[in-house]
């Protein structure tokens, strides 16, 4: 009997590493939130709460004005 799927999962569950450049955002309101970053001019999309979407660490600067975001470290 094959276990490829659990060699595939394997491989895409390894692919949570932290990418260069980029912060994890965590949505914490109940309200979906769409916003452009300032600097790359990006749409990031939070859709429902505890969505949590990567970002470039140039926009998140700009997050603390935003209710409703956590950055997670």
């Amino acid at each position: 009997m094959c276990n490829c799927n659990q060699k595939r999962m394997m491989y895409s569950s390894g692919n949570s590493q932290t990418q260069k450049g980029m912060v994890k955002v965590k949505l914490i309101q109940n309200d979906p939130l769409v916003f452009n970053g300032n600097i790359t001019g990006r749409m990031y999309k939070f859709r429902n709460i505890n969505d949590i979407n990567w970002v470039d660490s140039r926009d998140a600067a700009f997050l603390k004005d935003l209710k409703g975001l956590e950055i997670v470290y």
